[in-house]
């Protein structure tokens, strides 16, 4: 009779064990800059934890001034560690369109995904963009 290999750290997601404390925001928090300084969606970002939240404040790439995208809550995510936020999302409702951040931080860099979704009468298509960003503090 042959043995069945046992998976004990294999798991589905929905199985994931309850934790008892918040998810500690400090991988995330700092500053953190583009690191293609021509892009065209965002030059800078700075992550601050406020009463237990994660709070976003979003740069637009533009020169010399970015863009200040104004300050949301972030909703943050574990990963492999269960007590520690690796990534996020955020939602921002900008001059009517919609603009949704998902990120991860992985090997120090934090690579953000941007969706924008066009709801004025410009008749733009909806697009994404993938961005990498390193800690400066």
């Amino acid at each position: 009779m042959t043995q069945k290999p046992v998976y004990e750290h294999y798991m589905k997601a929905d199985e994931r064990p309850p934790i008892s404390k918040e998810l500690l925001l400090t991988k995330l928090v700092g500053t953190w800059l583009n690191t293609n300084p021509n892009s065209n969606y965002l030059a800078r970002l700075l992550l601050s934890e406020r009463d237990k939240r994660l709070i976003l404040r979003a740069y637009g790439a533009n020169e010399p001034h970015p863009i200040d995208w104004g300050e949301v809550e972030a909703i943050a995510y574990a990963g492999s560690n269960l007590s520690v936020a690796a990534g996020f999302h955020a939602f921002y409702p900008l001059n009517g369109n919609k603009i949704n951040l998902w990120a991860y931080s992985a090997l120090g860099v934090l690579v953000i995904q941007i969706y924008v979704s066009y709801q004025d009468d410009s008749h733009r298509s909806s697009h994404f963009s993938r961005e990498f960003f390193r800690l400066t503090s």
